[in-house]
């Protein structure tokens, strides 16, 4: 049997699949506001946007910032427009519980963007770079320091590597 290619950008189709199957069936019902389906919406670009631009920092960064939104963005949505009542019909509950199911997701699927994120930079702890100011590596070439020299006043050749 010949071998599969492995799937490129896995754990992003993973998290689209997820957003968009929560999404769809969460806007079944009539409870909601469209800014549920807007905000979903535009998760949902940019985790495609991340898909087809798989060497870029920007789609994900920005996905990662949308997903931890929603998530205060759907607890503000539930507690407002939650359907309750014994009116209510079953559609609305159903889409209601699958907001729910989808709130209880976000946290998981922002950690798995946050891994992914780094896995594209190659370097850990990406997440606290974005959130630095990022200039610890900026140097003032405007200052009046002088820089050190060694103390011969020339290259120093007792730590030079061997050829």
């Amino acid at each position: 049997m010949p071998e599969l290619p492995p799937i490129r950008s896995f754990n992003l189709k993973v998290i689209f699949l997820t957003h968009f199957i929560f999404t769809s069936l969460s806007t079944m019902g009539h409870w909601n506001s469209l800014a549920y389906l807007f905000y979903n919406s535009l998760l949902i670009f940019l985790l495609v946007w991340s898909i087809y631009h798989d060497q870029s920092h920007e789609p994900i960064q920005l996905a990662i910032v949308v997903n931890g939104c929603s998530i205060i963005l759907d607890i503000l949505l539930l507690i407002l427009d939650f359907p309750t009542g014994q009116n209510e019909s079953g559609n609305n509950k159903f889409s209601a519980a699958m907001a729910v199911l989808h709130l209880i997701i976000r946290p998981f699927s922002t950690i798995l963007l946050i891994r992914n994120l780094e896995e594209r930079s190659g370097s850990p702890g990406v997440l606290t770079g974005i959130l630095s100011r990022g200039n610890e590596s900026y140097e003032d070439i405007d200052s009046n320091r002088v820089p050190q020299s060694s103390s011969t006043g020339g290259y120093d050749f007792n730590n030079a590597q061997q050829i």
